[in-house]
């Protein structure tokens, strides 16, 4: 037995439960505390309202009551949202007379209660009382069955009381069917459950972080970058070679004697001048030798796997003559000048006549040799001005 709940705490362990609660009226004084007892309280009871027009008037019809029994007719509504409304506080005409018997196995808080077959006990001073939304046929909503099991485990952890303590009208009083629907040994076991859980509904999960992108790989260029003038030089080899020439074929600039290959040779410069006069350019503009705009035009496509070339200034670019050949150069320019100056001092103090013809001949033919060795040297290096500068 226990000594009911002030109505303050009464809404204070309802909302502590995590219900959402609407407040009618001057609920904590309306009762029928005048027509009998309200105490000792001993359990909860739950019962379905039957037929309904709305939920907005079952509320306040069960705040006033009617003509054969007033109002209140519960302590709380529980709409099908979930709600509950707060109509009354106090004895409320809800439970009737019941069985004596029911109400002792309540008090012993026993697992299982006798069959009611007795209307011999005032229900009304010693239950809580819930009335909840439904015909009697309705599907019951989730949200609605949740509240009613953690309303009813408010109340009992409230008084220390286990799941036991709560009953259905129908198991009270003879011939009553609510709540329709509801097994009532599975509603206490939800009412356990809360009573495990503290009742308050538990907060929904925190989301995991979503994974951080994996960042995209750099899109494959759909045509090859201009590799630079430096790069097509006799002897270099490479698939972009390759695709160059495929390219010059298809576009009808065809100088090739043999299948070309993927190494840079005179074909593919005869060839690629043809699209370069092709394209407009003549003279020292269709050389032969790639430049940024007609590489632009042809469009060679991107080589899967081949290492793209780093264009190069002249100045950055490896210089394949020998060091040797330089030096030969060097010194081959060393001696004309050396022979240059000794006629003019032989042209002071002799006269030019008197040169012996072998002398003469090894004069006049300095000047060949010098034209022979920078041709030769701009032959086997693949580059023609390469000796450009001896004179």
């Amino acid at each position: 037995m226990a000594t009911p709940l002030s109505a303050d705490k009464f809404l204070s362990v309802l909302k502590g439960a995590g219900l959402g609660v609407v407040e009618h009226g001057k609920w904590r004084t309306h009762n029928r505390n005048t027509h009998g007892n309200w105490g000792p309280a001993n359990g909860v009871m739950i019962h379905h309202t039957g037929s309904y027009s709305s939920e907005k008037d079952m509320v306040e019809l069960y705040r006033t009551g009617y003509h054969d029994l007033p109002g209140p007719l519960c302590h709380g509504v529980i709409d099908r949202s979930g709600t509950v409304h707060l109509v009354g506080y106090g004895r409320c005409n809800h439970a009737g007379m019941g069985d004596t018997d029911v109400l002792l196995a309540v008090i012993a808080e026993k697992t299982s209660l006798p069959r009611n077959n007795e209307a011999d006990t005032d229900g009304n001073r010693h239950f809580y009382g819930f009335e909840c939304i439904n015909t009697g046929s309705q599907p019951w909503p989730v949200a609605q069955l949740d509240a009613m099991a953690r309303a009813a485990a408010a109340i009992c952890r409230a008084h220390g009381w286990n799941e036991h303590s709560v009953i259905g009208h129908k198991e009270w009083r003879p011939g009553k069917p609510d709540p329709g629907g509801i097994d009532m040994d599975a509603f206490r076991a939800r009412v356990a459950r809360h009573l495990r859980d503290g009742s308050k509904p538990k907060p929904d999960p925190k989301p995991k972080p979503a994974p951080k992108p994996r960042p995209k790989p750099e899109p494959t260029p759909k045509y090859a970058a201009y590799p630079g003038r430096q790069f097509f030089r006799v002897g270099r080899s490479s698939p972009v070679i390759s695709a160059v020439a495929k390219r010059l074929i298809a576009e009808g600039c065809d100088s090739y004697d043999t299948p070309p290959g993927q190494v840079w040779n005179d074909a593919h410069r005869r060839s690629y001048a043809a699209y370069q006069i092709k394209r407009g350019h003549h003279g020292a503009d269709a050389d032969g030798i790639p430049g940024p705009e007609t590489w632009a035009d042809l469009r060679v496509p991107h080589q899967a796997g081949a290492p793209e070339p780093n264009p190069t200034t002249p100045n950055q670019e490896h210089d394949s003559m020998p060091q040797a050949l330089a030096d030969i150069a060097e010194r081959t320019v060393a001696t004309y000048l050396q022979s240059l100056l000794g006629l003019m001092v032989a042209a002071s103090t002799t006269d030019m006549v008197s040169l012996s013809a072998w002398q003469a001949a090894a004069v006049s033919a300095i000047p060949a040799a010098l034209s022979a060795l920078k041709s030769t040297l701009g032959t086997a290096l693949g580059r023609p001005g390469t000796a450009s500068w001896l004179p």
